[in-house]
């Protein structure tokens, strides 16, 4: 049932609120402090590889080469895990994009009710989550006794639009922040949007992608 008094705003992660990918910046954070010993930066890939990928995880919703990273996360504590992803998030201040970070505070002024939701993995989400005050919905790493598996319990890629399918179908307006052309199916699920673009490339895509759509878009671009 709607709740016509309920409005919702929703925050994509990567490229939208931080100008990181969370999970790999993570993972060579990590590698920086020593805690992780071999350094496996996906950002170190040739660029082929790195461009299929994406075509690849953009058509099937699998992240290879994340689900190789992470595997970098085995024998590691909850406890830990969020620790260090805290601190983290913390270091990345500088990172933010400054834009839609402000949004997210008119947002809130206009009483919309915020959650963030990204592929990103959940140490990472709810460090940011804490950190803004409001939900999150993720993907989940696997645990056994309470130490990390390396693998995915919960892969939120591609899955945004039925992750929050039942949540948007009881708001009155719901509105989406995101830069992330995956996130396609979501955007015409919405109200509003405010999409996050490098450049004019970017907007003539989307407005390709949104055709009949395009009267709800507002266009942010990263440096501004």
């Amino acid at each position: 049932m709607r709740d016509n008094s309920v409005k919702l705003a929703i925050f994509d992660i990567c490229g939208t609120l931080y100008y990181d990918n969370t999970t790999y910046s993570f993972l060579i954070w990590l590698s920086n402090k020593g805690i992780i010993k071999n350094k496996k930066s996906i950002m170190n890939a040739p660029y082929i590889l790195r461009a299929l990928n994406k075509i690849y995880s953009s058509l099937s919703g699998i992240d290879l080469y994340r689900n190789i990273q992470i595997k970098q996360l085995a024998g590691f504590s909850y406890y830990d895990l969020t620790r260090w992803a805290i601190e983290f998030i913390d270091s990345l201040e500088d990172n933010r994009i400054l834009s839609t970070f402000a949004l997210m505070e008119e947002y809130k002024r206009k009483g919309y009710n915020i959650v963030i939701a990204s592929a990103t993995i959940d140490p990472i989400a709810k460090a940011i989550a804490n950190k803004l005050s409001v939900e999150y919905y993720s993907s989940k790493l696997s645990y056994s006794n309470n130490m990390c598996s390396g693998k995915l319990e919960k892969d939120l890629l591609l899955q945004k639009k039925v992750m929050l399918s039942k949540l948007l179908d009881k708001v009155e307006v719901a509105i989406v922040v995101t830069d992330n052309f995956t996130d396609i199916e979501l955007v015409k699920m919405c109200d509003h949007c405010h999409i996050i673009v490098h450049n004019d490339k970017n907007i003539r895509k989307w407005s390709k992608l949104l055709n009949n759509n395009i009267s709800k878009i507002d266009f942010i671009k990263k440096n501004v």
